[in-house]
């Protein structure tokens, strides 16, 4: 019934009118559904369907940056008159695609939508866009300027669209939507666990226990699982297909005991499901699994969930190994317990390249102390501490290594310097991001160490400009000149290098981007923020990077 009423039936055909709400937010817990019902919402729209988001950490679709853009694509595909006033307004000005999201929405949307008032052909009222996963957006700030940017937009009725959003309901995207502006224009609703999928479930239910008989060659005569298991695990799963999947991958994972021991185990766990607490089932599975985890192995495998649990982290298993100081038997006696939520995709000799978990639910449960106990807490300070000595040791190491670029990384084949540099770099600015001290002196003595030429040229990424500016606040100011500050030159300075006939906007565009001195001496690096286009014309890609310049001379060129 739930899933008939968001697929169409009420709000997206009418319902919103007789309550003024061109805004759904439809927030609940993870794993009780909300991509499966958005996307069935998405389905039963038909032509009412402008646009699509599914933020998505795992699949790589969690960049702000590529929000509008991705919008704003659909809508032109979909609708000729309006693509035509899109492409003028890109081909005008390139440079609207890095701006800020209001920016973008004001010259992409509202301005081309208002020409279109009135013309044939153009965009009608009541089209609906659908974000499904804003709390996997990148930055709590970019998440709450979404919701400010479209609810101001409702409140001045600059476009036509009736905007759904399902999310988690974090703090800061609660607060969004509880301004006196939002409650005005927007329809909250919490999505409950419900039985409606007890059918659906133990139909995956069995053919997952089909899979499991086939892989162990099990004789047809062999009566498991018995209906009795089945039902249960289907009470257990309370609605939650998270719970299943993940029962199932448990039972099937790898052991010394059988899968049929293992389902006893899950068996053994019973039902503890209360209004309160919808999650207290899935809660007892990830508290069983943790657990099973050895007292001597624990502590690595604290560290390694910790960093996987950082939504910036998208570096190879390998280097965060290099990070733990973790050998490749280390590495698999950390993550031994961890197969049903634990993810890996695997290069051609099956070393383990890139991890993740299953389900974001493992990751709400590992950060929340009440739910995970102190002991599997990850988030603790003793922890953080830990993680951050061991980074910006191994950034020295990696950074001022020798031996042809190769990190020496006990017996992990293949690990370079530049890729555990980029890795030990990319989390120290993570967590230092997200503390409200300064960095403690013994960690700035050692960043004075750092060969920040080598960490320059180790990777290009988007993230680390926005980022790289809240790592230098958490530096004192004294010791900013030595290891790393912006250097914005003067436009009198850009003008005299370009010549007086360079047009404004290009003068402006080129004192707008972001430079960074990084060390000093022969360690030092400078870091310029570039745009380069590629692919053919019809589909042309962006990258947004650093370009390292080696030496001064060279650097104060662009300037």
């Amino acid at each position: 019934m739930a899933v008939f009423f968001y697929s169409g039936h009420g709000w997206g055909r009418g319902d919103w009118k007789t309550r003024q709400a061109c805004v759904l937010w439809l927030e609940g817990p993870a794993g009780v559904g909300k991509s499966a019902v958005a996307q069935t919402c998405a389905r039963g729209m038909g032509s009412r369907l402008g646009a699509t988001f599914f933020f998505s950490r795992p699949n790589g679709w969690n960049k702000p940056e590529t929000f509008l853009p991705t919008i704003v694509y659909q809508l032109a595909a979909k609708y000729p008159a309006y693509r035509d006033r899109v492409d003028a307004i890109v081909l005008r000005d390139p440079p609207i695609l890095e701006k800020s999201i209001q920016v973008q929405f004001r010259d992409l949307l509202v301005q081309p939508l208002h020409q279109l008032e009135g013309v044939e052909g153009g965009v009608g009222e009541d089209v609906v866009i659908i974000i499904d996963g804003l709390d996997e957006c990148d930055g709590k700030d970019a998440q709450s300027t979404i919701i400010e940017t479209i609810v101001a937009s409702i409140r001045q009725r600059s476009t036509p669209f009736l905007w759904a959003f399902f999310s988690r309901p974090e703090p800061h995207i609660a607060s969004a939507f509880s301004t006196k502006q939002a409650a005005e224009v927007c329809w909250q609703l919490t999505l409950p666990t419900s039985r409606d999928a007890d059918w659906d479930i133990e139909a995956y239910l069995r053919d997952g226990f089909r899979m499991i008989r086939v892989k162990y060659d099990l004789p047809a005569a062999f009566p498991w699982p018995s209906e009795e298991d089945i039902h249960q695990l289907v009470e257990q799963s309370a609605g939650l297909f998270v719970y299943t999947a993940s029962a199932i991958r448990y039972v099937d994972g790898p052991g010394i005991s059988g899968p049929e021991e293992r389902l006893r185990s899950v068996l053994g766990l019973g039902s503890a499901e209360t209004m309160d607490n919808p999650l207290a089932n899935l809660d007892r599975f990830y508290m069983r699994i943790m657990k099973q985890i050895l007292e001597e192995t624990l502590p690595d495998t604290i560290l390694l969930l910790s960093i996987l649990n950082s939504p910036l982290m998208h570096c190879s298993a390998r280097a965060i190994c290099a990070i733990l100081k973790l050998p490749l038997t280390g590495f698999y006696a950390a993550v031994n317990k961890l197969y049903s939520v634990l993810e890996m995709k695997r290069i051609n000799d099956r070393i383990p390249n890139y991890m993740w978990f299953y389900h974001p639910s493992f990751g709400d449960f590992l950060r929340d102390e009440k739910r995970s106990t102190q002991k599997f807490y990850v988030d603790r300070d003793d922890g953080r501490d830990r993680l951050d000595h061991l980074c910006v040791e191994v950034l020295c190491r990696a950074s001022n290594a020798t031996n042809n670029g190769k990190f020496d990384a006990l017996s992990w084949p293949g690990a370079r310097n530049g890729e555990v540099c980029f890795a030990t770099f990319a989390y120290l600015v993570y967590c230092t991001s997200h503390r409200g001290e300064h960095l403690r002196a013994e960690l700035l003595q050692q960043l004075l160490r750092v060969n920040w030429s080598i960490v320059g040229r180790s990777h290009s990424s988007g993230w680390m400009i926005e980022r790289i500016e809240e790592f230098i606040r958490k530096i004192p100011k004294d010791w900013r000149p030595k290891i790393v500050y912006s250097s914005k030159p003067s436009l009198l300075s850009i003008l005299r290098q370009k010549g007086f006939r360079t047009k404004l906007t290009s003068l402006v565009q080129a004192w707008k981007r972001k430079r960074y001195v990084m060390g000093t001496g022969s360690k030092r690096a400078f870091l310029v923020e570039e745009w380069t286009w590629q692919g053919c014309d019809e589909d042309p890609s962006r990258d947004l990077y650093f370009r390292t310049y080696p030496d001064a001379a060279r650097f104060k060129e662009i300037e």
